[in-house]
């Protein structure tokens, strides 16, 4: 629904910590949508192009069927609630799925592959990335690979620097459930 990280040092030793990742601004442009938990405070908030919500908040400009509260912006996709969300992503999904809609569908994968690009060029100002692992409902499936895809040519193209960072799924199941799983693996720090 958002996005989490966490961060493995060069010996691969988890770090012990996980960052929430959602808060950091990637969008400078100051018609940037908004953030839902800061009331408007903050626009261009990661969040809102990775994860569900970015690919929600395209979903309609995509050409999925969508019921009209699932239309970026109306209010019930403006909230905190990531309900909505949900049952948008399944929808893209399957309108990806399907042949006469997927040619359609397959832009808005490809956005949301360069918003995960420029992201990762952002962080890497930061942090010494190596390898990458992606997790999550939206990297499922057909759709996620060509996100994933899109992204990797993003870096080759436009940060030639990064180009060799190591992209790692997992599989669907495992996309879908396993950020919980590594979130709950990690030890009690006392």
């Amino acid at each position: 629904s958002s996005e989490g990280g966490g961060y493995a040092n060069a010996d691969g030793n988890l770090m012990g910590w996980i960052n929430e990742l959602c808060y950091i601004k990637l969008d400078l442009n100051p018609e940037a949508p908004t953030d839902p938990w800061t009331k408007g405070a903050h626009r261009g908030i990661s969040h809102m192009y990775l994860g569900q919500r970015g690919a929600t908040k395209l979903a309609a400009k995509a050409g999925v069927k969508v019921p009209a509260n699932f239309v970026y912006p109306h209010p019930d996709m403006c909230t905190i609630k990531h309900e909505d969300h949900a049952q948008c992503l399944k929808l893209i999904q399957k309108a990806m799925a399907n042949p006469e809609e997927e040619p359609q569908v397959r832009k808005l994968y490809e956005t949301c592959g360069v918003y995960l690009g420029y992201a990762l060029a952002q962080y890497c100002e930061f942090y010494p990335i190596d390898h990458i692992m992606i997790l999550g409902r939206v990297s499922k499936g057909k759709g996620g690979d060509l996100m994933l895809d899109t992204a990797k040519k993003v870096l080759m193209k436009e940060f030639p620097e990064f180009a060799g960072i190591q992209f790692h799924t997992a599989d669907d199941h495992f996309k879908a459930v396993g950020q919980c799983i590594a979130a709950a693996a990690l030890p009690e720090v006392k």
